[in-house]
């Protein structure tokens, strides 16, 4: 039985799988929301009840596939400067295009308020502050009549992606993935350890949102698998077995951290088979652009086309439209930008040096 080193060599390190995952779980996010913002979120309890355990793996199994991807970028990269460069270039660009948008575009279209008095708004000038990762999620008078007037829910996921930069930055700095089985074994009784003690917690009404810190231990999972790839199996059955753990560990909210392990290897299992490249991902990887452009569009199209108010019908219009937008984020934003990180990696890597060489040394 091959390990996930030896199965990711196959594909030369490069398998299709994290491609589709990506753009599969963008997609059943769209899904998932597409009720809220259609029925309120008391509907979307009623509505996916059955099926709460699989909609709480959607946001653990983005931030399981980030870990294990991201600790292949750090190790390869070996430079925590250059790392933490080519993660600012691929999350605030894009980012800060859709805030602009959504701010100056899609809310001065649709604002109740008089432009005047929009643009003059404190509100307005604090949501800017999307750009830094301090999340604000209304604009003044906007989609004020929907079940919701969030412009962009989804953003709650930046600063905790932000926090997982950090930790595994730390994790760099004391070299623990140099000792991974250590750092597997002390996430593991952590991991015990925040499970056992949220059984003497009240954590509150168990919805439809995992934890964001959840989330970040998923991310750790992620990094873990990395760490531990020449060992650890690409087994079927261990993958089956994750499936089970995963469900039953989510019918209570006390086992979100337990079962962020099981998905974080149902994620990886996935994202090293090489399937057939199809046209899907000839268009780029438009799971970002889906990702930051979906909410706003969906409550858009909730508020214009009254007579599309079913959750299907705003699941399939808002997904076409965020195809599109996410492939023209792509292709003019994102794309771009990365296109031109060698020469920001270099300017990173020659001021590192120039510091480093005025730092007095040790003798």
């Amino acid at each position: 039985m091959l390990t996930l080193q030896q199965t990711s060599a196959l594909s030369g390190h490069r398998p299709t799988g994290f491609d589709y995952l990506r753009i599969l779980l963008a997609v059943f996010i769209v899904a998932w929301h597409s009720v809220s913002i259609c029925y309120g979120a008391a509907v979307e309890k009623q509505y996916f009840l059955p099926m709460r355990p699989l909609i709480l793996t959607f946001v653990p199994a983005f931030f399981a596939l980030s870990g294990f991807l991201v600790a292949g970028s750090l190790f390869r990269t070996s430079h925590l400067p250059s790392f933490l460069t080519l993660r600012a270039l691929r999350i605030f660009p894009a980012l800060c295009v859709e805030v602009v948008i959504s701010a100056l575009l899609i809310g001065a279209a649709l604002t109740t308020l008089p432009l005047n008095e929009y643009f003059a708004s404190p509100m307005l000038h604090k949501y800017f502050l999307n750009i830094l990762g301090i999340i604000q999620y209304t604009l003044p008078g906007v989609f004020a009549d929907n079940n919701t007037n969030m412009v962009n829910g989804q953003l709650w996921t930046i600063p905790y992606e932000l926090e997982c930069y950090i930790a595994i930055s730390i994790l760099y700095v004391v070299t623990l993935h140099r000792r991974p089985r250590t750092f597997v074994v002390l996430l593991a009784l952590l991991t015990v350890a925040v499970t056992v003690r949220s059984f003497t917690k009240d954590l509150g009404e168990f919805n439809f949102k995992p934890s964001g810190r959840c989330a970040l231990w998923s991310f750790l999972w992620g990094v873990a698998l990395y760490t531990m790839r020449e060992k650890i199996k690409h087994s079927t059955l261990t993958f089956v077995a994750c499936i089970g753990a995963a469900w039953v560990a989510l019918q209570w909210r006390e086992g979100e951290y337990f079962a962020s392990a099981a998905i974080a290897y149902i994620t990886v299992y996935i994202g090293l088979i090489d399937f057939r490249k199809t046209f899907v991902l000839r268009a780029g990887d438009i799971s970002y652009g889906i990702y930051l452009y979906s909410y706003a569009i969906q409550q858009a199209v909730y508020q214009l086309l009254p007579e599309h108010r079913a959750w299907h019908e705003n699941f399939a219009i808002s997904l076409a439209l965020s195809c599109c937008v996410g492939y023209l984020s792509w292709t003019y934003v994102e794309e771009k930008v990365l296109n031109r990180k060698r020469a920001a990696l270099a300017f990173v890597k020659s001021v590192t040096d120039r510091l480093s060489a005025a730092l007095p040394r040790r003798t």
